[in-house]
């Protein structure tokens, strides 16, 4: 990478930090008078370099935002009240995790080992360009207004279809909402089912974008481990009852644990008794490398789980459309934030997305990937196995677009992760994912949708070389 690329990435690193770090001030996460990390862990935590989080401490504190105080640490200054702007940083479903705005960038062309990241370069474009040719062929004016903010009628309509035939679930798609990916789905029940004094209990680890929507709403964070089961159940709140529990079941996310029959019987239960809802995000389990696809935590119970999906990782990111099926008293609350949130997703876009379904394009598609990803992921077990050997231990490999590689006594901190990264190598710490910090930072989280099997074999080359 060249000197000025070098610095253009950095510049937009600092930026982007800079920006969260000031939101979160802004937003009341970080309280007056209260002592913000230290300069080196908050590195750690973010991925980014100490260097870098220095320069943005200094900028926040000559802006007023912060003061230092010598021998004690950095405080967060009293604003004087809250930030009217604050809440548009949230409510336009912006919020994403320092972890996600640091790494996200899919300009970068190196060897980047993202998780759950579907590979770009094998995106259908030619039939989803002839799914939106057929339907802006066939528009009438009335298409081109404002559309339902509930969605597309035809789309809701497939999106039952499918999850009734590859999840087990029923549903109407008068209970399915459309909405701009699994991250404004979740935003919508954040602001409808939570506030300031409300309790959510959530898988930890858990993605960081995940993490800092619960935090926007203001509500307590209650994390709850997983292990080779899934949510640890035994562990969820007794003392106070959370309003929701999040939770991946099909796949956890990071770790891949499929969360038991036996757990999920026992989550229903503490739900029923709790008055609390299940937010089951089932954002790739598509990708499944042995067996039957997994079936719905849903399936067991429709008044109580809502179901969230998303199509940014059959498909591709930038097509922005995901739902939600949602309990009966939940539908019209939904809707009407929906509605003043942004009037509705794309219309011409669902539309379009309905017909590439209906014309069995989106099912080719996910059976041809799943043929591409079991060969990828493969090579990652291949490669790590032998360059490793009983050094690595892989977990998480089952399904999805990522698995778990843990290196006993190894530890990725944020210097490893920037020395890979001066050579064009892109790591995940396991570590930054979690909500309760200090643990598992033995483990990297390895996606390789997006790779070839040569970049694989060289970024496991690479690493080697740099643990030796």
């Amino acid at each position: 990478m060249s000197t000025t690329s070098t610095a253009l990435v950095q510049e937009t690193k600092t930026q982007q930090v800079y920006t969260f770090l000031r939101d979160r001030l802004f937003g009341g996460i970080y309280m007056a008078g209260e002592r913000l990390p230290s300069t080196r862990d908050l590195a750690h935590e973010i991925g980014v370099s100490r260097a870098l989080i220095v320069e943005v401490y200094e900028q926040l504190i000559a802006e007023g935002y912060l003061e230092g105080r010598r021998g004690s640490g950095t405080y967060v200054v009293d604003l004087g009240g809250r930030n009217p702007l604050a809440a548009d940083i949230y409510e336009q479903g912006s919020s994403v995790g320092l972890r996600d705005l640091t790494t996200s960038d899919t300009r970068f062309t190196g060897i980047d080992f993202r998780p759950s990241f579907p590979a770009l370069d094998l995106i259908p474009r030619q039939k989803w360009k002839e799914a939106s040719l057929a339907v802006l062929n066939s528009t009438s004016l009335y298409d081109w207004g404002y559309a339902d903010p509930a969605g597309n009628e035809e789309l809701r309509g497939q999106i039952c279809r499918l999850l009734l035939h590859n999840k087990g679930i029923q549903c109407h798609p008068s209970q399915v909402i459309v909405t701009a990916g699994a991250t404004q789905a979740i935003m919508l029940l954040c602001k409808l089912l939570l506030g300031p004094n409300d309790a959510i209990a959530s898988e930890d680890p858990t993605a960081s974008f995940i993490r800092d929507i619960f935090a926007s709403s203001g509500a307590t964070i209650i994390p709850t481990p997983i292990d080779e089961q899934g949510l640890c159940v035994d562990q969820l709140p007794t003392l106070i009852s959370p309003k929701c529990v999040f939770v991946t079941p099909s796949h956890q996310f990071p770790f891949g644990s499929i969360l038991s029959i036996g757990r999920r019987i026992q989550l229903l239960e503490y739900a029923r008794a709790n008055h609390s809802y299940i937010i089951e995000d089932d954002y790739d389990s598509e990708f499944r490398y042995a067996g039957m696809p997994v079936r719905a935590l849903r399936e067991l119970d429709a008044k109580r789980v809502v179901y969230v999906g998303t199509f940014s990782k059959n498909m591709f990111p930038a097509l922005r459309l995901g739902y939600m099926v949602v309990p009966h008293e939940l539908v019209a609350p939904l809707i009407q934030l929906k509605r003043l949130t942004d009037m509705h997703s794309p219309a011409l876009s669902q539309a379009a997305l309905a017909k590439f379904i209906a014309d069995r394009h989106l099912e080719h598609h996910i059976n041809h990937m799943k043929r591409i990803y079991r060969k990828r992921r493969n090579r990652l077990l291949t490669a790590l196995g032998e360059t490793f050997g009983a050094e690595v231990n892989i977990t998480g490999d089952a399904a999805g677009l990522h698995l778990v590689a843990e290196f006993p006594g190894r530890r990725f901190d944020t210097d490893l992760a920037a020395q890979l990264e001066s050579q064009n190598i892109r790591i995940y710490p396991a570590g930054t994912y979690t909500i309760s910090k200090g643990k598992y930072e033995d483990r990297l989280i390895m996606g390789f949708g997006n790779l070839t099997e040569e970049q694989i074999g060289k970024g496991i080359t690479a690493i080697a070389n740099l643990l030796k």
